[in-house]
């Protein structure tokens, strides 16, 4: 069984490798029951009301039974056994960047439109005031 541990709504994945039937079911109180077919390995999604602490994982090969203990983590802690990688992420708040990622062409760019718009704005109100005097 991988991972060993894992948080409410996660998916673990069981195999039964010393099983000589076809079929082998697996039961938990954390997720629904799983048959094994032809020594295949199946997932498993465990609910996302499972209590945390160790559930027994019951894996049943024609009448004979062997257990596993499965650990419901508590708020987010890791899981172990085999894992995928994952690349830590700060907050994303916004699609803005910082000044030091700014090349010399974007950051004239960037000052030419500030510009240009600090001038449409004054003509703006030039020709404005102008207007309402006469």
């Amino acid at each position: 069984m991988s991972p060993t541990t894992v948080s409410p709504g996660g998916t673990v994945t069981v195999n039964a490798t010393k099983c000589q039937t076809p079929t082998v079911r697996v039961t938990a109180p954390v997720f629904d029951a799983v048959t094994l077919n032809e020594g295949r390995s199946s997932t498993a999604k465990v609910s996302p009301d499972a209590k945390p602490g160790a559930h027994d994982v019951t894996f049943d090969c024609k009448g004979e039974r062997g257990t596993a203990k499965l650990t419901i983590s508590a708020g987010g802690a890791r899981p172990t056994g085999p894992q995928t990688p994952t690349v830590p992420r700060g907050v994303e708040a916004g699609d803005g960047g910082s000044l030091s990622e700014l090349d010399a062409t974007q950051l004239l760019a960037g000052t030419a439109l500030v510009a240009g718009a600090v001038g449409a704005a004054g003509v703006y109100a030039a020709r404005r005031r102008s207007g309402s005097q006469g």
